[in-house]
């Protein structure tokens, strides 16, 4: 862990808005443009920024408003010229109503679309939650009165709420930052909850290792843990054991995936990923069963009620145990 000492003053965002006012007197453009141009002048901003405190003003202040007048005046002119909005992400699987927030307005408008293009901010509701399958490989999960603005394709700004990334998919080298106004998140191939409130960032690792980069602080989570950052207070570490209800709404976004020719054996380790359970096999003969048996047709429902399902058409038994935590297989 290393702390951060030489904090300073950086430009406000209300600066940066008044400089861009100023410096493009042209009519207002449509709303979904505007989305754009914000998003990337704001996740460039943050590149030089690093909404650390810790940045030198002058030099950041100019180089950030150099940045926010070519982008704006770029960004602009290519969408005159017809270009299309990027893509980053499809929702997979959603519960209640999901909306799609006015960066301009603060208007919710409800999704109704699958696709997620680099500008929007999702906002669910207290009882909805999505599940997003990213462009560049991975599961991205949302969890209910959530706010996350989708900067670039390798890029989410959390304004508040939960989230949860599975990186099982994505391609090397292809690893999803996530900025928050505490820090900044990376991972090393894992899984792992980011949750951001006013006061505070608490990020959990189920598998792998993520690092924080901390408006105070730095810290590396390891698989295990829990870590919350709160102001300059040194960061909180404590255990979790990857289940229990932090971790289960993301069960109900899963993704759905075919299941046509795979093995039951492989069925039982996507259960167990999705759940956060090892899989333990209490003979040989179930474990041979479980490897030569096949499945047809695709997931529909959440992994739980899969399994289910599932375990109904051979002649296996499974169940959960929450102590290990594992799911305990038998003939």
């Amino acid at each position: 862990m290393n702390s951060k000492s030489d904090n300073v003053n950086t430009p406000s965002g209300d600066a940066i808005e008044a400089l861009l006012e100023k410096a493009v007197p042209r009519a207002a453009p449509p709303d979904a443009v505007e989305q754009e141009i914000r998003a990337a002048v704001h996740g460039e901003w943050q590149v030089v920024t690093g909404r650390r405190r810790r940045r030198r003003v002058a030099a950041g202040f100019a180089m950030a408003a150099s940045i926010t007048l070519v982008l704006a005046i770029t960004f602009s002119g290519l969408r005159q010229q017809g270009m299309a909005p990027v893509e980053v992400a499809s929702i997979g699987r959603s519960t209640g109503t999901l909306y799609f927030q006015s960066r301009s307005s603060g208007v919710l408008e409800p999704v109704d679309t699958t696709s997620v293009v680099a500008g929007q901010m999702l906002t669910t509701g207290k009882d909805s939650a999505a599940g997003l399958d990213w462009r560049n490989g991975g599961s991205l999960r949302v969890d209910a009165g959530t706010s996350l603005e989708f900067v670039a394709a390798d890029e989410v700004f959390l304004h508040s709420g939960r989230i949860y990334y599975d990186s099982a998919g994505a391609a090397e080298g292809n690893n999803l930052s996530i900025r928050t106004d505490h820090g900044v998140v990376t991972h090393v191939g894992t899984q792992f909850l980011t949750e951001s409130t006013a006061a505070s960032l608490i990020v959990s690792v189920r598998e792998g290792e993520v690092n924080i980069d901390g408006d105070f602080h730095d810290q590396a989570v390891q698989q295990g843990q829990r870590v919350q950052m709160t102001g300059s207070a040194r960061p909180s570490v404590t255990n979790t054991s990857g289940i229990g209800a932090e971790w289960q709404w993301i069960e109900a976004v899963s993704p759905a995936i075919s299941v046509d020719g795979m093995s039951v054996f492989d069925f039982l380790h996507w259960v167990g990923r999705e759940t956060g359970h090892a899989i333990r096999f209490e003979s040989a003969t179930a474990e041979t069963l479980a490897r030569d048996s096949l499945l047809k047709g695709s997931v529909n429902a959440g992994p739980r009620a899969e399994l289910r399902l599932r375990m109904m058409t051979v002649d296996l038994e499974a169940r959960f145990d929450e102590e290990v935590p594992a799911i305990v297989v038998s003939d």
